[in-house]
């Protein structure tokens, strides 16, 4: 999908997964000239479906991705590319430029939606069971595992309220307590022992069973913890080295603060999805999305971009009548 780029566009997406094919999605319904610059690294990709999207429940990522693309084939004014943006500045005329595998793209407005990058479990086996009986969200993923035994891996001092999480839906808990990285405390084994959820002590080191016919974790010590489901947090890192070189402010855990408006502390620059404040889910990625895409294209009105862009709508400071 492509259209002879103007000299400057009204607006650069940064990142092709819901929020931001979302935000391309109004942008291109109130015509504001558009490219969205996909690197291909959406988070939920490996999963075998995603859940809870009204009207497309379950639908798998991969169809929810081409589906979302193909809707912007009938905006002929918004452009999707692959690529990766390696550098972001807004210049002395306040137009932001950016640098996409060694090419310059100008642009009045951008719209981050770089998503996070999670730490991902080293052991044996992941790769095969990721998306299929090993997940990284209680709430995308917590219903298909009701009733089962789950096993939980991670680190920190999050990982308790991660796994009491899963006890709306988990007949068991168990935790695997990994002794060579930040533990569980003896307050917190308490906790979780007054809820039923057991804590093991070991290092993880692989998966057992066929993808889908999970049958448990096996320690490095040789003991399998058996279980049907396996949900890890070891954290995740927001991608917001562009956010950075923008000067955007950022919350203490590295996510972009915006405002009502997905509006960073940048003029200009709006952010949506899981790179801000919020649940991590896709109708929410979608609706901030959606925000920021109806925002920033109300902002460009009447300002001196390219054609097509519409001549400013007549004030409205007044109702009729008055």
């Amino acid at each position: 999908m492509s259209f002879d780029l103007p000299p400057v566009v009204d607006a650069l997406v940064v990142g092709g997964g819901p929020a931001g094919l979302s935000a391309a999605t109004w942008l291109g319904r109130y015509w504001r000239t558009t490219v969205v610059v996909d690197a291909g690294h959406q988070r939920n990709l490996p999963a075998e479906r995603a859940h809870g999207l009204l009207g497309r429940d379950p639908i798998t990522p991969q169809q929810l991705l081409v589906d979302s693309r193909a809707g912007l084939k009938q905006y002929p004014h918004v452009a999707l590319r692959h690529g990766t943006v390696s550098a972001l500045y807004q210049d002395g005329d306040g137009l932001f430029r950016a640098i996409v595998d060694g090419a310059e793209i100008r642009a009045a407005r951008v719209v981050l939606a770089t998503g996070v990058k999670d730490q991902l479990p080293q052991i044996v086996g992941f790769s095969d069971h990721y998306g299929v009986d090993v997940h990284h969200c209680p709430a995308c993923e917590g219903y298909t595992a009701r009733g089962q035994v789950v096993i939980v891996l991670g680190s920190g001092a999050q990982l308790p309220e991660f796994a009491a999480e899963l006890l709306d839906w988990a007949e068991t808990v168990r935790i695997i307590d990994d002794p060579t990285v930040e533990g569980i405390t003896d307050d917190q084994r308490t906790a979780l022992a007054s809820h039923g959820i057991e804590v093991v002590d070991g290092v993880a080191e692989s998966l057992n069973g066929a993808p889908g016919a999970l049958a448990g974790v096996r320690l490095a010590d040789g003991q399998l913890v058996e279980g049907d489901t396996v949900f890890f947090s070891y954290g995740h890192q927001p991608v917001h080295d562009l956010a950075q070189q923008l000067g955007c402010e950022l919350d203490h855990e590295g996510r972009i603060v915006v405002n009502d408006f997905q509006l960073t502390s940048v003029d200009g620059v709006y952010a949506a999805g899981d790179i801000t404040a919020g649940l991590q889910l896709i109708p929410v990625a979608i609706g901030s999305g959606t925000v920021a895409g109806i925002a920033c294209a109300t902002s460009v009105r009447g300002h001196p971009t390219d054609s097509p862009t519409p001549h400013p709508a007549p004030p409205a400071h007044r109702f009729a009548g008055e």
